[in-house]
């Protein structure tokens, strides 16, 4: 699946009669329930091991206990809990410590057509030297990327190349980017241009993360520069749009039609979003309006309209649905099965988060559709905050978390154990 050789290819739309054809031939869609599918990679004790993690992270006191006195803990180099959080949560969802250390789960990943993402996890690098650490990880990632096929990418969050500050400076400015005046900037700006320069040499696609909305138009219009420069003849840099945002639908399809203006191939990551609370607890504290969805179906709703126009347009944008939603993926497969688009098209892939929603990635790599996990790694320091919003994410019982547990309690059934 790794998209580095010759231009995209192009797909016409298929007319009515090859449609059904295709509609009749196909195989059958993927069978998200299948727990025997969805967790042969785990022995008997590892399954057991991860059902009771997922118990653990549903007790919503526990999370917060973690959420505080665990990162204290950790922290302070408190005997025995970096060793409890790297026997839990860390090992769940986390590749390694270092590149060196993802190397297995790459490989077992791999053995189940599963691509890899790497995303080194530090985060609040504040100062020029942290940030000149993270453009050297960031670096490192992309050429190990560009040594194998079993990595298509390495992920990049501006915040860990750019001072916070800087970014907010520009949010709500144009950026001229022929004449960047302000130094932090242009060093901001040339560490990030590295790293996608990279990803064009190596083949290794770079995403860059959205974040808060306060800094994001800065981030777009970092994006939509490095996109004009490196995804000329094939998509390279993906930007993210949060469809938590009721203003990022609007925004995609402006973006893809200054991409035709601008001839370079458009890249997406498609997520519902990350920072919801943060967004919310902001505007109410500065009177700002919010710019989040005022419920989750309207979320839904643009996800899913984005979806539908990324695949109506898929010889033009190349698109990586990056959800936990089995509702979401059912309909951009059954849709794409409709059309006639092959499982595989290069510019249509999935992908969920490492040690989340197994079920949606290996049924959808048994069924031969791109797929990959974005893999976090780094040190148990670095990767902490990281690993408290998965416990977070978990505490609910219901949706994407609660169909985690309830898998893993039918498996441990058909096991008999």
């Amino acid at each position: 699946m790794k998209n580095t050789g010759g231009p995209v290819r192009e797909f016409p739309v298929a007319d009515k009669a090859v449609q059904d054809f295709n509609h009749l031939t196909a195989p059958p869609l993927p069978d998200f329930s299948n727990t025997q599918l969805t967790f042969s990679h785990l022995s008997d004790d590892r399954l057991l091991g991860t059902r009771r993690l997922f118990r653990l992270m549903g007790n919503r006191y526990l999370t917060r206990l973690m959420g505080s006195l665990g990162v204290k803990a950790v922290g302070w180099s408190l005997p025995g809990a970096e060793w409890m959080v790297r026997n839990t949560v860390y090992k769940q969802f986390v590749g390694g410590t270092n590149l060196e250390d993802t190397l297995t789960t790459v490989a077992q990943l791999a053995e189940r057509g599963v691509y890899s993402i790497l995303d080194f996890g530090a985060e609040g690098k504040a100062t020029q030297e942290g940030m000149d650490e993270s453009l050297a990880e960031a670096l490192r990632g992309t050429a190990f990327a560009g040594t194998t096929e079993a990595v298509i990418g390495s992920v990049v969050k501006l915040t860990s190349l750019f001072p916070f500050a800087v970014l907010e400076k520009y949010n709500d400015r144009p950026i001229d980017f022929e004449r960047l005046d302000d130094p932090d900037l242009k060093r901001g700006f040339e560490r990030l241009d590295r790293v996608c320069r990279l990803g064009r040499e190596r083949g290794c696609e770079i995403y860059l993360d959205a974040e808060e909305s306060w800094i994001q138009s800065a981030i777009d219009q970092f994006a939509e520069e490095m996109m004009a420069r490196y995804n000329q003849e094939k998509p390279i840099v993906f930007t993210t749009c949060q469809f938590y945002r009721h203003d990022r639908l609007q925004y995609m399809k402006a973006l893809h039609l200054r991409a035709r203006q601008k001839n370079f191939k458009l890249a997406l990551k498609l997520v519902r979003g990350a920072y919801m609370t943060k967004e919310r607890k902001r505007s109410a504290k500065t009177g700002v309006p919010s710019p989040i969805q005022p419920n989750i179906e309207a979320t839904h709703r643009d996800f899913n309209a984005a979806a539908a126009y990324c695949l109506e347009h898929r010889d033009e944008i190349a698109h990586c649905l990056a959800s936990h939603n089995e509702a979401s993926t059912v309909k951009h497969i059954t849709e794409m099965k409709r059309l006639g688009v092959p499982r595989n098209h290069p510019n249509i892939r999935f992908s969920q988060l490492l040690g989340m929603s197994d079920n949606l990635t290996f049924n959808l790599a048994e069924g031969g559709y791109n797929v990959s996990k974005y893999m976090v790694y780094g040190p148990v320091k670095e990767v902490l905050p990281y690993l408290v919003r998965r416990a977070q994410e978990n505490t609910s019982v219901t949706g994407e978390a609660g169909r985690e547990l309830r898998m893993l309690d039918e498996e441990v059934q058909r096991r008999g154990l």
